[in-house]
């Protein structure tokens, strides 16, 4: 009898150790989560930030760190007279960051994932002043995670704008989309490209050969090259182009030739000298009109054979006949020359 009491007080003692373990189990691991994730037989210490707009951040929400989980939201509510329109965030943060949360940190809210709670984050500073115990944190002006949604908002907003004329036949894409004709024809384009490319592709044409041929490739590479050596040319001052790009006096003188041209340009478009008055005078220019007319005329005459020496031009007759006779002029000239009294007689009579 007293073996089966020794034994069900055992059996009982096993039972209440395994309740107990699991209470303390319990406990610790309700001050862990309550703790924001840290020890929680650590020091703790409370820290404020006002905010303008949480954007759902609830109690119990993780207190970040550089990205380390160092504590938890303890309470958020309106702030009072002192901050109007400001939410009031109450933070329990473990003691052991308490140096790296100062006057030059900043609260920001965050998320846990890409839709997710949120979380609070602040930023360590080795600057400013360490924060006291319920001291205030700055905090951002406006939540970026937020602003970021708020961008995709307008974003896709904007995208379905952009659809929904797509699909009404606007713009080009929309006519595209829309319009057969315009179809056909960015269809033709699309062939007409494609053969260009399997020309290219082949040796057909010059930009095919300059493509595939390596012959030419190396011709080409070859008076590159020559064009390297006469640019190097030029530089080290050889030849005319060299010349005139390192001497100086030679320079000098094509800017004054160049500024003589523009000052005779000048007084052409003032109307100075004759140039400038066949430019600026129209009674000058309707004169050399007419007198190209008249030549005109003289030339077209002259062309049928009309007049004297349209004649002499046109009729090989009267040509051979005035050859003719400028011979036998020439001839009785040199004959005088020879013999002056044979045609110059001078006879003198006497009463």
């Amino acid at each position: 009898m007293a073996d089966k009491s020794r034994a069900l007080t055992w059996t009982e003692l096993r039972v209440g150790l395994v309740v107990i373990a699991s209470l303390v189990i319990l406990g610790f691991t309700i001050l862990y989560i309550g703790g924001g994730g840290g020890s929680p037989f650590a020091r703790h210490y409370l820290v404020k930030a006002l905010m303008s707009d949480v954007n759902g951040l609830k109690p119990g929400a993780p207190v970040r760190v550089g990205g380390v989980e160092v504590g938890s939201v303890t309470s958020v509510g309106f702030a009072g007279a002192s901050a109007p329109g400001l939410v009031e965030v109450d933070m329990r943060l473990d003691r052991h960051v308490k140096g790296r949360i100062t006057t030059d940190s900043q609260a920001t809210l965050g998320s846990l994932g890409l839709l997710g709670e949120k979380a609070v984050d602040i930023t360590s500073s080795a600057g400013g002043t360490p924060i006291e115990d319920g001291g205030l944190v700055r905090a951002a002006a406006e939540d970026p995670f937020k602003g970021l949604l708020s961008d995709a908002s307008e974003s896709t907003a904007h995208i379905r704008r952009i659809l929904a004329r797509m699909d009404a036949g606007e713009g080009f894409i929309g006519k595209a989309l829309r319009d057969e004709e315009l179809y056909t024809r960015m269809a033709d384009v699309s062939a007409g490209l494609q053969n260009v490319t399997r020309r290219l592709e082949s040796q057909e044409g010059p930009l095919g050969r300059m493509i595939n041929d390596r012959e030419m490739s190396e011709r080409l590479a070859a008076s590159v090259k020559g064009i390297d050596a006469v640019v190097a040319r030029v530089q080290a001052g050889e030849g005319a182009l060299g010349a005139l790009s390192k001497d100086e006096s030679l320079a000098r003188d094509l800017k004054t030739v160049a500024s003589n041209l523009s000052d005779l340009t000048g007084r052409m478009e003032r109307g100075e000298g004759t140039l400038g008055r066949l430019f600026r005078d129209d009674a000058l220019f309707r004169k050399i009109d007419d007198v190209s007319t008249r030549l005109d005329g003289v030339l077209t005459r002259l062309e049928t054979g009309q007049g004297t020496a349209g004649r002499l031009l046109q009729d090989p007759e009267l040509y051979d006949s005035l050859s003719a006779t400028l011979k036998e002029a020439r001839g009785l000239v040199e004959d005088i020359r020879k013999d002056p009294r044979k045609y110059l007689r001078v006879k003198v009579s006497l009463f």
